[in-house]
């Protein structure tokens, strides 16, 4: 019998309610997140299912307004989404497996 072979690992953008207003509020692009937490929350925890269900391990990776503007000023980029995107895929290379 084969073993399973491991599941491709994503990362999705986490972020806290008390962080919520910052985040949109930085971003060059701030139409495309959700305009409140709780319809962000719904739509991620959405996202969340349908990769676990495709056979995806997703990783939360918690995104706060302070370390998300250092980290795009570390690398001269502006707070938008290919950012965002960027961040995950980072932190999941640096943690994989990560809860």
């Amino acid at each position: 019998m084969m073993a399973d072979a491991p599941k491709r690992t994503i990362g999705l953008a986490w972020y806290r309610r008390e962080d919520y207003p910052g985040i949109r509020a930085m971003m060059a692009d701030p139409h495309i997140l959700a305009p409140s937490y709780d319809q962000w929350l719904m739509a991620a925890e959405n996202n969340e299912r349908v990769a676990q269900e495709a056979g995806l391990h997703v990783v939360r990776v918690m995104m706060t307004p302070d370390e998300f503007a250092a980290w795009c000023t570390a690398r001269n980029l502006e707070p938008a989404s290919g950012a965002r995107s960027r961040w995950v895929q980072e932190a999941v290379q640096v943690r994989p497996g990560a809860p």
